[in-house]
């Protein structure tokens, strides 16, 4: 459900004057609490089942601050980190924010991950010189996209689990509905939903998001 939609759901039913109260869980980590009823969108953060289960969850959330305030209690039994962002519709809006910015890294990342193995840098070491200079960002240090560089990540399990490709194009494609809505210039955010388009059309859709770096392997190589 995208920014739009969760603005006009919250003000339709506010309009009918109707209390509900349930919990719909997609993909990613934005809730929304409606004015009259909690509606709250639970999504795992981009790192997966793990941060679920570990209680290590982010979640941005928008709506009526009193009833924000009623579910923070439930809200930090999951995540640690609760956000409290404004009206309905800003919790999603941080979502898809965060989510093009990390698609953005994760691409440079890969990218540049590449150019120092082909220019004969090991892996391990580029990685650790990114992480000791400026160049450094979470998907270098904590979720790299390069076999063997880390344990425990997608990268180091064929790319299985964590955020998948599928769901990141659906992210940056609401990035650029917003994008377009508010007259707002993302060329970075356009060029990553394309190449996500493009990996879910070559076999990637079910690999997690860091997969790029494998797509870019590949591509190098026709």
């Amino acid at each position: 459900m995208d920014v739009l939609m969760t603005e006009c759901l919250g003000k339709r039913i506010t309009r009918q004057k109707r209390l509900l109260a349930f919990i719909f869980t997609p993909v990613n980590d934005s809730v929304d609490l409606f004015s009259n009823l909690y509606c709250m969108h639970i999504y795992q953060l981009m790192i997966g089942v793990g941060a679920a289960r570990a209680g290590n969850l982010t979640f941005m959330v928008g709506g009526v601050e009193q009833e924000f305030d009623a579910a923070k209690e439930l809200l930090t039994c999951m995540g640690s980190n609760v956000v409290y962002c404004g009206e309905v519709g800003t919790g999603q809006a941080a979502k898809i924010c965060n989510n093009m910015l990390l698609a953005i890294s994760m691409i440079g990342t890969a990218e540049t991950m590449n150019l120092g193995i082909r220019l004969g840098l090991d892996p391990k070491l580029l990685a650790k010189i990114l992480n000791m200079s400026s160049g450094r960002c979470w998907s270098s240090d904590t979720y790299n996209p390069v076999p063997g560089v880390m344990e425990g990540v997608p990268s180091a399990n064929n790319y299985q689990g964590g955020f998948g490709t599928t769901l990141m194009a659906k992210d940056l494609g609401l990035a650029q509905i917003s994008a377009t809505n508010t007259k707002t210039p993302v060329p970075l955010g356009s060029l990553a939903h394309q190449v996500y388009r493009i990996m879910c059309a070559k076999g990637y859709a079910q690999k997690d998001f860091s997969s790029v770096f494998q797509f870019l392997r590949e591509e190098e190589s026709l």
